[in-house]
């Protein structure tokens, strides 16, 4: 950085100032701040990790509802290869009735069969969704956690620049994460606003920020690339948060639908007039 710090004093008004200055709201660009913010949220993700593993994925309760599900699954995966044998064994009998088997197969035992199918498929939904539901509550108990981090961090970078964007942003990014806790805190309601006493406070006036004007980068000509906390906080969840959760994260088991599988669930959206059909097709085209 290694350039004039702009500030805000408490009347709003901008100036120059030096980073020991007393009575004044720095804004300023540091990597520190950045860099706080990506351990914060690092740090935050692996605590989450390992106390999900040791308390959730790691309990007797997780490792029988697992146990369950893949007898379920296994048992259903037998049931249903032995019913495709069997209809091909009785397609083959009806094409060729003369023909002897050893083994003779009635449409009512194949109907008998589809009946015991549709049943373990019940049981292998039932068994997922409970699965399933333990891995939403960690899930949910990491979203409590990651709200009151942003609470935290957001107060305390409440109306302070943390980076310079190399590009102007457009006007919706600005208003829901650039310029976020930026206006109305530090003075000022607007970006436009800001750049009017960021382009004064430097020494000139004039409709965008030159390099003589300011030892800023050649990037930086508008006060609207100011970059707020939640922007850097957003850009962590999306690459430091997930990549953590891939390495440290339990996953659920091969098969596992979701909740909405489980044969309760089901009835319920046919209460509502819902078919669950229609949702699972909604599922895959997704």
């Amino acid at each position: 950085v290694g350039s004039p710090l702009l500030s805000l004093t408490e009347r709003g008004q901008p100036s120059l100032s030096t980073p020991t200055s007393s009575t004044q709201q720095q804004i300023t660009m540091t990597v520190n701040d950045i860099g706080k913010i990506v351990l914060s949220v690092g740090v935050t993700q692996i605590i989450v990790d390992l106390l999900s593993r040791k308390f959730i994925f790691q309990s007797d309760s997780y490792k029988k509802s697992l146990a369950t599900f893949q007898r379920a699954k296994d048992k259903h995966d037998k049931s249903s290869a032995a019913l495709a044998a069997k209809r091909l064994l009785y397609q083959e009998q009806q094409r060729n009735p003369g023909k002897k088997s050893t083994q003779q197969i009635s449409a009512k035992s194949i109907e008998k069969d589809e009946k015991k199918l549709k049943f373990e498929s019940d049981d292998v939904s039932a068994t997922s969704a409970e699965v399933t539901r333990r891995h939403a509550s960690a899930n949910f108990s990491t979203a409590i956690v990651f709200f009151l981090l942003y609470r935290i961090l957001a107060a305390e970078y409440s109306g302070k620049i943390v980076a310079l964007l190399p590009f102007e942003p457009f006007h919706l990014l600005q208003k829901m994460m650039t310029f976020r806790g930026l206006t109305g805190a530090a003075g000022f309601q607007s970006a436009t606003e800001f750049h009017f006493l960021w382009v004064k406070a430097v020494g000139a006036g004039g409709e965008s920020i030159t390099k003589p004007m300011a030892p800023l980068s050649p990037d930086v000509n508008h006060a609207s690339q100011a970059c707020a906390f939640a922007f850097i906080y957003f850009l962590c969840n999306m690459s430091v948060k997930v990549v953590i959760n891939m390495i440290l994260g339990e996953k659920p088991p091969e098969g596992v639908g979701s909740i909405m599988d489980s044969p309760q669930s089901k009835k319920m959206m046919e209460t509502f007039g819902v078919d669950p059909d229609d949702m699972t097709g909604l599922k895959k085209v997704s």
